[in-house]
């Protein structure tokens, strides 16, 4: 009996040695499905996908799957002369005013994007609790209100996985929650079908001294 519980209780302490590290390893694992494998349904916290949005087997830059945004921009024959569209998928986490975050992943245009503009990005904005988005600290003055990316866009290289990085995003007074999003904006008025992929995503909760050389996601 003696040896059982000396064996239990060694047991327990390396578990709680270990927990810190597990909880770590967690800080840049908030996303569900980040790589887009398991497909979850959004009312088990999987993406919430809009417009022309799929998941796909077509490319993957790990794994089998990537998320597809893409859309179909034509010219037609009066105001506006074009018709865009903007597609994409998000998941959605309590946040706090003041708190920092970073979203990271990887884009990739199978064939080169035609026309402008038509770009594929990651982007995070923070809303409150009526669903009021409020834009993050970085981009108080900006005509965007998100914290966005680079682009995926008729100047990067078809075929290769981009690196995504947000950079760092502080929520405003009055911030209740944040939402990560993949979005494909096609306006070009190309006539034909066209996104981008995404994989491999990560965000990041930062602490108070993190900074840009902060690892977040795949690197």
């Amino acid at each position: 009996m003696k040896t059982r519980l000396a064996l239990q209780t060694m047991l327990i302490g390396a578990l709680l040695v270990l927990a810190p590290a597990s909880i770590n390893a967690l800080d840049n694992g908030l996303l569900k499905d980040p790589s887009f494998e398991l497909r979850l349904p959004s009312d088990q916290g999987g993406w919430r996908l809009f417009e022309v949005s799929m998941y796909s087997d077509d490319q993957a830059h790990s794994g089998d799957r990537s998320m597809f945004n893409a859309g179909l921009s034509r010219t037609i024959a009066y105001h506006p002369y074009f018709v865009g569209v903007v597609s994409g998928s998000y998941q959605e986490f309590p946040a706090t005013p003041g708190s920092r975050w970073r979203l990271t992943g990887y884009g990739l245009a199978a064939a080169p994007l035609q026309g402008t503009p038509a770009s594929g990005i990651i982007q995070v904005s923070f809303f409150d609790a009526d669903g009021k988005d409020l834009g993050t600290l970085e981009t108080a003055n900006a005509k965007t209100k998100a914290k966005t990316s680079n682009e995926v866009n008729n100047r990067t290289p078809a075929g290769q996985w981009i690196r995504l990085d947000t950079g760092i995003a502080t929520a405003p007074p009055d911030a209740a929650t944040i939402q990560a999003f993949t979005i494909y904006v096609d306006f070009s008025g190309a006539n034909l079908t066209q996104g981008v992929y995404f994989d491999d995503l990560s965000l990041c909760a930062l602490g108070e001294d993190d900074d840009e050389s902060t690892r977040c996601g795949q690197e």
